[in-house]
């Protein structure tokens, strides 16, 4: 009889925690448990207004990021803002097959400026951050390209060798580098820049993108192809196609 209560016991002491785990989770997703359903509490999520495969956001948000080392006249009528962390796969293929082809189409024609916003989702990512800031805007954008093209070799290797050796590559010394990975004003700006972008933009994942214009500022979450990217940028900016 009593191992049968240390049995029952177990089991409600288990579901008491799978529920209130559940219910941790779903709360801290938007949900709510209301009269026996799960229910989205945040409106704002699902009422959402699109613009072909951007959201809309409110006309009054204003980015607060830095464009030290953007790329593209200051005075293009459409600014892209590119939410990355270094150590994102998908944020290499972005930055490697898409950003070209924007560079040639758009940001050589005045049309499109770029900004990158660095927005770390792993500790690797946050140091490789911090040097890039610490680089001259000549040498910034390379780096920044060479993150991507060689990711594998220095996100997956347990010391910072390799990251050091990029950083070499592009001027900054060893002890410079060390430096700047260990700076708490540059820190703070990035953690700034990204929670700004999660709690304001609602970025949960990288990459994301936000256009802003004279017309307002919308915001791509993941990876659209080129095609779908072109279309979007060209409806933007008025473009007509033959």
């Amino acid at each position: 009889m009593e191992k049968w209560i240390q049995r029952i016991s177990h089991i409600l002491s288990f579901a008491v925690i799978f529920f209130l785990s559940a219910a941790f989770y779903f709360s801290f997703k938007g949900f709510s448990y209301v009269d026996g359903n799960i229910v989205l509490v945040k409106p704002e999520a699902v009422a959402a207004e699109h613009n072909g495969i951007a959201t809309v956001l409110p006309s009054n948000i204003i980015v607060n990021a830095s464009d030290r080392f953007a790329i593209g006249s200051p005075y293009a009528p459409l600014t892209l803002y590119e939410y990355s962390s270094l150590g994102c796969p998908h944020c290499a293929d972005f930055h490697l097959d898409i950003m070209p082809k924007l560079e040639e189409e758009y940001v050589s024609r005045g049309l499109l400026r770029i900004v990158f916003v660095h927005f770390p989702l792993d500790k690797k990512s946050m140091k490789a951050a911090m040097i890039s800031r610490c680089l001259t805007y000549e040498n910034y954008q390379n780096f920044i390209r060479t993150l991507f093209d060689r990711q594998r070799f220095w996100f997956l290797d347990r010391s910072d060798e390799q990251l050091m050796r990029f950083a070499a590559e592009h001027g900054l010394s060893y002890d410079e580098a060390q430096a700047c990975a260990s700076d708490d004003m540059v820190a703070q700006e990035i953690i700034s820049d990204r929670q700004d972008g999660a709690t304001r933009l609602h970025i949960q994942g990288t990459p994301a993108f936000l256009f802003s214009g004279a017309d307002g500022n919308e915001i791509i979450y993941g990876v659209p192809n080129y095609a779908q990217l072109r279309e979007y940028i060209d409806n933007r900016l008025g473009l007509q196609r033959q």
